[in-house]
């Protein structure tokens, strides 16, 4: 019994041993296949997080070299975009803005003005002003962003009316550094913080002639204010960069009807007036008059007259 015993048990240990092998062997190979499947699985996981990867990276690639590069062709014009989005980013506030200027009293901000007291008149260079009464020609590179188009076009609408002005209008990047050009206005927005002003006109003069202008509207207190104060803001400071002063310094008084005239009440004052058109005729129109001749030695001489009066230019039209 002993010896069948131990037999026995002998059998039913080896039987066990197969059976454990068995069920290590089948849980391997299931551990094997799942280990197998779990690593395609992982390997397919990780092919397309890099495909979608390599999309976005594309996608984003493109929209950098098309709209923050301005499409450049080479090297040198991808560093020069690079260059020109970073001072963008870096002359641009951020910063607060006013909710609007409700409840403000709007004369209080022409305290800041730099032309308070001075309407010293200047003129553009006689290189823009055409002869026999040509008057100004004078293109308006507007760098504004997208929710000043409206003001903008208002404005220079009604300054066209003026027989003493041709203008045009450029559209070009939007520019919140404000960058000067010489032989052009540029008409720009920004937050420039809270300085006092709600727009500011800056001339360039060199021998007593404007060069270049810019017109500045200040975001800090106009980007939530009302279309009035922000189209009475764009009139004011562009007849400035036509070299034209203030008509009165009073915000309180009457109200006179032009945008030259200081007002804590915009909505009577969006447009140019007359006596702003009058003050351009006589800047870029009357008074002035150029004569041509041709010498005997095809020496062409031009003779060019400041007029004191109308008589004058009637005497010389008799004798030419």
């Amino acid at each position: 019994p002993l010896a069948r015993h131990t037999v026995v048990s002998y059998a039913i240990n080896n039987t066990t041993q197969i059976q454990f092998r068995l069920l290590a062997e089948r849980s391997n190979n299931q551990h094997s296949h799942k280990s197998s499947h779990t690593h395609t699985m992982s390997k397919n996981r990780s092919i397309m997080g890099g495909i979608s990867t390599l999309i976005i990276l594309g996608v984003s690639g493109f929209l950098v070299w098309k709209y923050a590069l301005n499409s450049p062709q080479n090297m040198g014009e991808a560093q020069q975009g690079a260059s020109d989005l970073w001072g963008k980013a870096r002359d641009t506030d951020w910063g607060e803005v006013l909710d609007g200027l409700d409840g403000l009293d709007f004369g209080s901000f022409f305290d800041q003005d730099p032309k308070l007291g001075d309407n010293t008149t200047y003129s553009w260079h006689k290189d823009h002003v055409e002869p026999n009464n040509g008057g100004l020609h004078l293109t308006l590179v507007n760098v504004l962003t997208d929710d000043w188009q409206q003001e903008f076009d208002d404005a220079i609408a009604d300054w066209k009316e003026s027989p003493a002005l041709t203008l045009t209008t450029e559209r070009g990047e939007v520019d919140s550094a404000c960058t000067r050009k010489d032989g052009v206005m540029i008409v720009c927005n920004n937050n420039f913080g809270e300085t006092g002003w709600v727009g500011i006109n800056e001339n360039e003069i060199v021998n007593g002639m404007i060069i270049s202008s810019v017109s500045k509207m200040n975001e800090y207190y106009l980007n939530n204010a009302e279309y009035d104060h922000r189209r009475y803001t764009m009139c004011h400071e562009v007849g400035h960069g036509f070299g034209l002063p203030h008509t009165d310094e009073n915000p309180y008084n009457a109200n006179l009807g032009n945008c030259l005239d200081y007002t804590d009440d915009p909505s009577e004052n969006l447009h140019p007036g007359q006596v702003n058109f009058d003050k351009l005729d006589g800047m870029y129109l009357a008074g002035r008059r150029t004569l041509r001749r041709v010498e005997s030695d095809g020496r062409v001489i031009e003779t060019h007259y400041l007029l004191a009066d109308n008589s004058i230019l009637r005497t010389l039209d008799e004798n030419e």
